[in-house]
């Protein structure tokens, strides 16, 4: 298939601004997050420098708002604070993957549709519900997409290994936050769906079966759907667990490198 704007002509275009390849070479795993909490735990565990890579120079559309790199146990580590949103997602992960990226992981906040889900507890999706406008073009049609098992199964037990309270079932997804009803979120409950996001789940894991890359989602939810936007949910209890999303999402990085699908993702 011939595409008319591709990661191809972005990387090339880095390269003739003078970026050189090993600054765009990734290798090991990625993670994505939007949390400061994150990453300062990964800046702690692995000893995090700020780093070049395809800037806002270079991209056309979705360049990382900070990027990190590092190791972790002998295993190289990238960072990244992406835009938010499915569509930028789709672009950085193509990116990434281009690059190198063995492995890819979303790991942020999301939004509860209620019991058993409670604040400070973690959400790894094993499937993402509903449309979104991006995850159809990288072979989601029946609006529903399954995160890989290995994947799954990697962090529900880093998960456990840790005591740590978790949940795994579905996500539903929504691009317009201020125009989910209670129907919907009662619908997406009736499938299985703990929690709700923006369409980035669905769109990870849709590209991570085309790119051939494992992929996986670690959540915490810091709004209550049916109780509503507080702000005072960003309290010491949510920074607590952004430290356990770093640190569970690390030990899964480690265990796929070792024994991931694909052999090594070193």
């Amino acid at each position: 298939m011939t595409w008319l704007i591709s990661s191809e002509q972005t990387l090339a275009a880095a390269r003739k601004a003078g970026v050189d390849e090993d600054t765009l070479r990734l290798s090991g795993a990625v993670i994505l997050t939007f949390s400061k909490g994150v990453v300062d735990r990964l800046d702690q565990m692995c000893d995090l420098e700020e780093a070049d890579w395809i800037s806002a120079r270079h991209h056309p559309y979705a360049a990382a708002q900070i990027v990190k790199r590092g190791e972790f146990e002998g295993v190289g580590l990238t960072v990244l604070v992406p835009p938010m949103g499915a569509s930028p997602l789709a672009c950085l992960v193509e990116d990434l993957v281009a690059c190198g990226a063995r492995a890819v992981f979303l790991v942020c906040a999301a939004w509860s549709l209620g019991p058993p889900v409670a604040f400070g507890d973690l959400i790894v999706p094993s499937d993402s519900h509903g449309s979104d406008g991006t995850s159809i073009h990288y072979g989601n049609e029946r609006g529903i997409v399954h995160a890989a098992g290995e994947v799954v199964n990697a962090l529900a037990a880093a998960c456990r290994e840790r005591g740590v309270r978790h949940h795994v079932g579905g996500n539903g997804t929504c691009e317009a936050l201020y125009r989910i009803t209670p129907a919907m979120a009662e619908s997406f409950r009736g499938r299985g769906c703990l929690c709700m996001d923006n369409g980035e789940a669905s769109t990870l894991f849709a590209m991570a079966g085309e790119q051939g890359v494992p992929g996986g989602v670690l959540f915490q939810p810091y709004i209550g759907l049916s109780q509503g936007w507080d702000p005072g949910r960003l309290d010491e209890r949510y920074r607590d667990t952004c430290r356990v999303q770093a640190d569970v999402v690390l030990e899964t990085a480690l265990e796929l490198v070792r024994h991931g699908p694909s052999g090594t993702l070193r």
